[in-house]
């Protein structure tokens, strides 16, 4: 599986500051936000449930992988979704940071995604 997912029952603006809080608590800070659902009115006039994609970045993490391998940069922001489901429900996903990084054959780099795995998991729990 390459996401950690929760299915919470709040409403879809309750859920993003949710999200935002949970990050926070864990030391993500949201560095980008789009909106999928504007963004494909806005482009392709055509319409989509609310869908939000938050860029988030722990700033220790970054920095030790970004001292590990030069190039894992390509693989910021870390991405989590806010979407609506069908039946009123929002569900919230974020990239597991292992696989995320499991292209990076340094055996630092595998110790740092680990880190940044149980952050996201502590993230997953207080949702």
């Amino acid at each position: 599986m390459y996401h950690l997912s929760k299915v919470l029952n709040l409403s879809f603006d309750e859920a993003i500051a949710h999200t935002k809080e949970a990050l926070k608590q864990q030391g993500f800070g949201v560095l980008t936000e789009i909106d999928a659902k504007a963004a494909f009115k806005q482009k392709l006039d055509v319409e989509f449930r609310r869908y939000t994609i938050l860029g988030a970045c722990h700033p220790r993490i970054a920095y030790s992988i970004l001292q590990t391998e030069d190039k894992a940069g390509v693989f910021y922001p870390c991405n989590v979704v806010v979407q609506e489901q069908e039946g009123g429900t929002v569900e919230v996903s974020a990239i597991d940071p292992t696989v995320m990084f499991a292209a990076l054959e340094n055996p630092g780099a595998k110790g740092i995604a680990l880190e940044a795995k149980t952050l996201m998991d502590k993230v997953m729990e207080q949702l």
